[in-house]
C-alpha cells in the first residue's frame, strides 16, 4: 500500500469520451435543426414562388444586371426562346442574330408583348373618314 494510483489519467479518459459523445449529440441536433429549417424554407419559397412556363419560339425580355442609375431600363431587347432544357432553364437567342445564345434561369425573363402601332390624331381623323370624301 505504498503506492498511491494517481486517478487524475482515468479522468482524462472519461472526459475525452463524454465529450466525443456530447460532440456527436450536438451534430446531430444541429443537421436535424438544418434540415427542419430547410424544409420550411422551401414550403414558403414554393407557396410564394409563381414559375412561368414559356413554349419555344416564344419571344422575351431578358432582365439586366443592376446598374447605376434609377432611370435606366432593366429589361432588354426581345429575344427567342430556342430550346427548353426545364421548366426553369431556357436558351434564349438574338432576334437579329441567331449565333447569339444563352441558357437563362425564368426568374430572368419576362413575356414579351409588342406595342401597337401608335397613331396620331390626324391619321385617326383620316382613317374615319367615309371612302366617298375625296
Amino acid at each position: 500500500n505504498d503506492i498511491k494510483i494517481n486517478r487524475r489519467y482515468e479522468a482524462y479518459e472519461d472526459t475525452s469520451m463524454v465529450y466525443s459523445q456530447q460532440w456527436e449529440k450536438a451534430q446531430k441536433l444541429a443537421r436535424e435543426h438544418l434540415f427542419k429549417s430547410q424544409t420550411r424554407q422551401k414550403k414558403y419559397y414554393e407557396v410564394t414562388t409563381k414559375i412561368t412556363k414559356y413554349n419555344i419560339g416564344d419571344y422575351v425580355l431578358l432582365k439586366a444586371p443592376p446598374a447605376a442609375g434609377k432611370l435606366i431600363n432593366r429589361w432588354n431587347r426581345p429575344f427567342q426562346i430556342s430550346r427548353s432544357f426545364s421548366d426553369i432553364n431556357y436558351e434564349i437567342q438574338h432576334t437579329e442574330n441567331k449565333k447569339l445564345k444563352s441558357v437563362v434561369h425564368t426568374n430572368r425573363l419576362k413575356l414579351y408583348i409588342p406595342r401597337k402601332q401608335e397613331t396620331t390624331k390626324e391619321e385617326e381623323r383620316l382613317q374615319n373618314l367615309p371612302e366617298n370624301v375625296e
